[in-house]
């Protein structure tokens, strides 16, 4: 049985709609990590915080977040400063920050 993240995407696809389908190949880098949780606790302030495309509905993220969580991977977030995908860093005001860049602001003089 597929999910209804899957069936929105081979929709897409089927009708060749391209732009969307290449957005949902590619969520992972509008919705940061650090909302998947609330996504799966139902904190649909989510919807508001996030700039997504009007045609993405709550279901399709919950849907989304759903698998993630389900086969467990793990996203690698992208740094605010640098721009590298990194899994170790920090969340400041929303935002991540890897390793690196935290550690090169912390020793700053």
């Amino acid at each position: 049985m597929r999910s209804l993240f899957e069936e929105k995407y081979l929709e897409l696809k089927r009708r060749g709609d391209q732009e969307k389908a290449n957005w949902i190949e590619n969520i992972e880098k509008h919705v940061r990590p650090s909302y998947i949780d609330r996504i799966l606790i139902e904190d649909k302030k989510v919807m508001q915080e996030l700039v997504l495309p009007k045609w993405v509905s709550w279901e399709l993220l919950h849907s989304w977040a759903s698998e993630v969580k389900k086969k467990g991977e793990k996203i690698i977030d992208l740094c605010v400063l640098c721009g590298k995908r990194d899994n170790l860093g920090v969340y400041f005001n929303e935002k991540f920050i890897c390793e690196q860049c935290f550690i090169g602001l912390k020793n700053y003089k």
